[in-house]
């Protein structure tokens, strides 16, 4: 396990804040204990093969190994955390290495070797006791007071935006691991190798499996940049290299990186936009403060990316009206980021308090993930972009607006797909902290 002496100190204050999270909102909803899950694996249907396992992520909030399922976490005010972890006998599979560092002595821990005795190792009497996580048919008949009640879910949620120095630490982390596998996968791409090349440079770079990574990596050139989630990996390169656009992350002990970068073949227009965007990326993220609102900053990247198509001519019309009548989000489809943590897109953004209000989704952002304002101890990602994506532009051709779109340099610039630059940004007291450009600063 990548655990050490600085993570150990980090868990002891974070294991207590949560101690104290969860005492507090159990007393307050009238709750004798919680017990949360890590999960089960699950079948792939009409065969005898199961999906890639993932440990619940407010189960793995508590407890950094994740490899155990069918294990659950008992929480009762006053008590120590009780851990009663599925550790099965098993000649067939591997089995998890069995917890271990000094983040168990925290725990009253119990290893069982089958799914039922995890079970039955619960408290008797349940009726007053809430279950988090997703229960099994077994889990289901106990008896449980509530399952997934939506008060405490919302203010764990709620809670969870705000990170604690051991999370923080986490994510810089991954952030290391997964900075090295983009330089292995730009290497593979200046030499001229296919997709499925550098996605096998990467992978060999972060020495983490496909099921661990916090989300599919996304290998894309050329216009293949253009399709957000792009999911497939070409295994022959491309007649020409324009682009490359890469976003993919890494685990660390449960916890996420989320990073994209762009890369131009050779220089030219594509790639002075390219080092514009990462520039209006960089003065962005330098201006944010505690207090101010997400939306803001999602509003504010749309202007910059309105100026830089008036820059470059790409559109002639002022920034403001480009904003106004909603042409830049034909370029810039998407929100400008989301929380990050136990999840690539962690809980808690759209809600404004631990009573789960909502926050109204402003019409005109209808990706948008982030709606809470920026707060100390959050951390989200900034990930402007700047795509040429047929299905979204042509529309414009029969609108007045149309009239200001300079269509041969659009057409010259789809081949090359589009532009996503993005970084994972912690709020602490003293401003922020970019996680992602010091991890690649720390690799030269």
């Amino acid at each position: 396990m990548e655990y050490d002496e600085l993570l150990g100190r980090l868990y002891a204050d974070h294991h207590n804040y949560l101690v104290s999270l969860y005492e507090s909102q159990l007393e307050e909803a009238g709750w004798d204990g919680v017990i949360l899950a890590s999960g089960y694996p699950r079948a792939i249907f009409g065969d005898d093969q199961f999906h890639p396992f993932r440990v619940s992520p407010g189960y793995r909030q508590w407890v950094p190994c994740g490899d155990h399922d069918n294990s659950y976490l008992v929480i009762s005010p006053g008590q120590r955390p009780r851990l009663v972890c599925h550790q099965p006998e098993d000649y067939w599979h591997v089995s998890p290495t069995p917890p271990s560092g000094l983040w168990t002595n925290h725990f009253e821990l119990s290893c069982v070797p089958t799914r039922v005795a995890a079970a039955k190792a619960l408290p008797g009497r349940l009726s007053r006791w809430a279950f988090l996580g997703e229960p099994t048919a077994d889990v289901r008949a106990r008896g449980f007071g509530a399952i997934n009640p939506q008060g405490l879910v919302s203010a764990l949620n709620f809670h969870r935006t705000v990170k604690t120095p051991y999370e923080v630490e986490c994510m810089r982390r991954a952030n290391r691991i997964a900075a090295a596998g983009h330089l292995a996968a730009l290497d593979a791409f200046r030499a001229g190798e296919a997709e499925l090349d550098a996605h096998l440079a990467y992978m060999a770079a972060v020495r983490q499996t496909e099921a661990r990574l916090p989300y599919p990596n996304i290998v894309a050139f050329n216009e293949h940049g253009a399709t957000l989630h792009y999911d497939l990996f070409d295994s022959e390169p491309p007649p020409e290299s324009l682009s490359f656009l890469i976003d993919a992350g890494a685990d660390y002990l449960g916890y996420a990186a989320d990073i994209t970068r762009t890369h131009a073949a050779r220089g030219g227009l594509f790639s002075d936009l390219m080092e514009q965007l990462d520039e209006a990326q960089r003065s962005l993220i330098s201006s944010i403060e505690v207090g101010m609102s997400y939306v803001d900053l999602h509003v504010a990247m749309h202007l910059s990316i309105a100026r830089l198509l008036k820059r470059f001519m790409i559109v002639d019309m002022t920034p403001e009206t480009m904003l106004e009548c909603g042409l830049t989000s034909a370029f810039f489809p998407h929100g400008l980021g989301h929380h990050i943590g136990l999840q690539v897109h962690d809980v808690g953004g759209k809600i404004s308090d631990p009573g789960g209000t909502v926050i109204d989704q402003p019409p005109s952002f209808p990706f948008l993930r982030n709606l809470r304002p920026v707060s100390v101890g959050h951390v989200f990602t900034i990930e402007p972009g700047i795509y040429f994506i047929g299905q979204l532009l042509e529309p414009l051709r029969s609108k007045a607006e149309g009239s200001a779109v300079d269509w041969d340099l659009v057409c010259e610039l789809m081949p090359y797909g589009g532009i996503r630059i993005e970084d994972d940004i912690y709020v602490s007291e003293s401003g922020p902290e970019n996680l992602t450009r010091d991890a690649f600063a720390s690799l030269q």
